[in-house]
This record gives structure tokens, sequence and C-alpha cells, in this order.
């Protein structure tokens, strides 16, 4: 389920945890969050400049690049 909070360390959109104790997860950074860590819409520039400098270091890294705008997993149907 989508929510409207974002990651800390990458900037991309994060879902409901199904882990105990946690609030938020991020499936491209593979960490779960509290409600106290992470960013709103309210922070919505500074969670920008975070993808915009996520972006920039898997390009430069060689690294796979996750979607920015839909990083959610696909549902197996």
């Amino acid at each position: 389920m989508k929510t409207r909070r974002f990651c800390p360390h990458c900037g991309r959109p994060l879902l409901k945890s199904r882990i105990k104790g946690y609030a938020f997860q991020c499936y491209c950074c593979d960490a779960d969050f509290y409600k106290s860590e992470v960013y709103r819409k309210k922070h919505l520039e500074r969670v920008k400049n975070i993808r915009k400098t996520t972006l920039q270091w898997e390009i430069e890294a060689g690294c796979h690049r996750h979607g920015i705008h839909k990083p959610y997993p696909r549902l197996k149907m």
C-alpha cells in the first residue's frame, strides 16, 4: 500500500512495513523505518535533492537504477 512518506536515504516513496514494530519500508534500500525517521510531503524539496543525489550516484557507480517514481514491487497474480 502506498503512503505519502519518503525514504531518508534515497528519497523514494515508502510502503507500509510488514515487519512488526516498523511503520514503513523501502524496497530499494532494503530498510525499515519508524514514523519519526521518514520524510513527509511537506519536506518535498529536501526529498527531491536526495533523489537527485541518489540517481547521480547510481549512474556514476554503474549500479542498477531503480525507478524513482514507482519503486514498488510487482504483485504476482
